[in-house]
């Protein structure tokens, strides 16, 4: 095809001014997964006589075809960008014959959309529906949302019961090394063995000079989740160390849940996970992201489906009786085939919980440089998600929390299944938004969520740096954004200006 019949098959997007609107923009990304990102054409808004009173200015046209999207102004803003939003997204579907799962819905957090669909006072069964008719959601993405709104409300009615329930979480930013896909903070702990002392030391002056106020202010901690990164790629000397930081600065008394995340199998010894159970650790994650030794190889874990399966048991032995396994859909090179077979392993294994991510490409991966078009194949993610959603069932887990990101393959999701009774409530309310979480250490980010009218809350949030240079840096500067956050928050003053980036 030549570059003049390429370009009369491209998309174009019109709109007024220099950029899209930012709920537009986001209605167009929807279909960066097939390909079909329009040209953009700014300040090329529809004269009025050609659209008539009711247009927004901004259309949509491939070939002959041109659609103008209505402005919705009896609407509401809020609500006329979701109009607009859901007509882009169906304009955008014929023009390509691509269908997102999730229909037109953007955004992280689907369950919590269905939460306030049922505060509002609709079924379950209605919220379905409401997923299907108005989001353009299809059936088992809408059910899934719905079953796990539904599995989270008693979390949710104790929240709201017990608004003085907060989390805390602490990153631990080092790895034994940095996995291809990953974008996180997180940093090969070989390149700071000098620099973990003095980490480990200024962690704990931040959670001294923090936690003390957080008391103060008739607070009560919940839930601890230590994270990362990877806590246990710490020598087991620092490891312990850790743990009485935790213990000494937090405690133990009176949480619901102290996780652990213990990611990488070759970070895992028996010595660690003695001392995570004697801190009084009640969950634990233990993560293959695949049981395919070749993928593993590729994606630079170091460690092989063998040593998963020796520290799974290692926990075991130690006595954890809550250990999660998070698995990945969509790595490079894998098959349903291969997927079915890291979810049979899994399976034999008898975790108590299971953790399915969807690829996604972050900006920040070398994934995404160097092998994003091989990756792209959203039909066989979903055929992996829907396996790993009938594994869970068989192995007797409901899911409990979910979330979506951006440049996920196949616009799919993130979904964690557990037995009943082995739920992460940190990790659902940090979905939900209606808990704060005050967080520790390098790229934490805390987030003041103030009760606002309709049961929705209003999100504050603090960003500790992310690099662990800065952090050894200006670790009292992280603990005084939280102290000016929580007093002006408590206090009642204004909150604009509490704290900087």
């Amino acid at each position: 095809m030549s570059g003049a019949e390429e370009r009369e098959h491209l998309i174009y997007m019109g709109f007024p001014g220099e950029r899209p609107p930012y709920h537009v923009y986001e209605a167009v990304q929807i279909f960066n997964d097939c390909g079909a990102f329009p040209v953009l054409v700014p300040n090329s808004a529809s004269p009025q006589d050609a659209c008539g009173d009711g247009c927004s200015g901004i259309w949509l046209a491939k070939d002959s075809v041109r659609a103008e999207i209505p402005a919705f102004e009896t609407a509401g803003e809020k609500m006329a960008h979701k109009l607009q939003k859901r007509e882009i997204y169906k304009i955008m579907c014929q023009f390509t014959g691509y269908h997102s799962p999730w229909g037109c819905m953007t955004g992280v957090r689907p369950a919590k959309i269905v939460n306030s669909l049922l505060r509002s006072g609709m079924t379950p069964d209605e919220a379905v529906r409401e997923l299907k008719a108005f989001y353009l959601a299809s059936p088992e993405k809408a059910e899934l949302a719905v079953e796990t709104a539904c599995n989270q409300e008693r979390f949710l009615q104790q929240q709201r019961r017990h608004p003085e329930n907060v989390a805390v979480y602490v990153g631990i930013p080092f790895c034994p090394t940095r996995c291809l896909y990953c974008s996180f903070p997180s940093h090969p702990i070989g390149k700071y063995v000098k620099s973990v002392d003095r980490y480990l030391t200024l962690l704990e002056q931040e959670l001294g000079s923090v936690i003390p106020a957080v008391r103060n202010h008739g607070l009560r901690i919940e839930s601890l989740y230590v994270g990362g990164g990877t806590p246990t790629a710490l020598e087991e000397d620092q490891f312990r160390t850790l743990l009485n930081i935790l213990v000494n600065a937090v405690g133990t008394e009176g949480l619901t849940e102290f996780s652990l995340e213990a990611g990488r199998p070759d970070s895992i010894t028996a010595a660690k996970l003695e001392a995570a159970r004697e801190a009084g650790v009640t969950r634990i994650s233990i993560n293959p992201q695949t049981m395919n030794n070749d993928t593993l190889e590729l994606i630079g874990r170091r460690h092989t489906a063998e040593e998963t399966e020796r520290a799974f048991f290692l926990a075991r032995t130690a006595g954890f009786c809550n250990i999660n396994m998070d698995v990945i859909a969509g790595l490079p090179g894998e098959s349903p085939e291969d997927f079915a077979e890291t979810l049979n392993r899994i399976a034999g294994l008898r975790p108590d919980a299971l953790t399915v991510h969807t690829l996604s490409v972050k900006r920040a991966a070398d994934l995404k440089r160097d092998a994003r078009a091989a990756m792209l194949r959203h039909d066989v993610t979903g055929k992996m998600l829907s396996l790993s959603r009938i594994a869970a069932r068989e192995m007797g887990m409901i899911p409990f929390y979910m979330y979506r990101q951006k440049n996920m393959l196949g616009n799919h999701e993130n979904v964690s299944y557990c037995r009943p009774g082995c739920e992460s409530p940190y990790n659902i309310h940090i979905m939900e938004e209606d808990q704060t979480i005050f967080a520790f250490g390098a790229g934490g980010v805390s987030k003041l969520s103030v009760p606002g009218p309709n049961a929705e809350h209003n999100i504050l949030r603090s960003f500790n740096v992310k690099s662990v240079e800065d952090y050894l840096a200006r670790s009292g500067e992280m603990a005084e954004r939280k102290l000016r956050l929580l007093s002006a928050s408590l206090d009642g003053r204004d909150l604009t200006g509490a704290f900087s980036l």
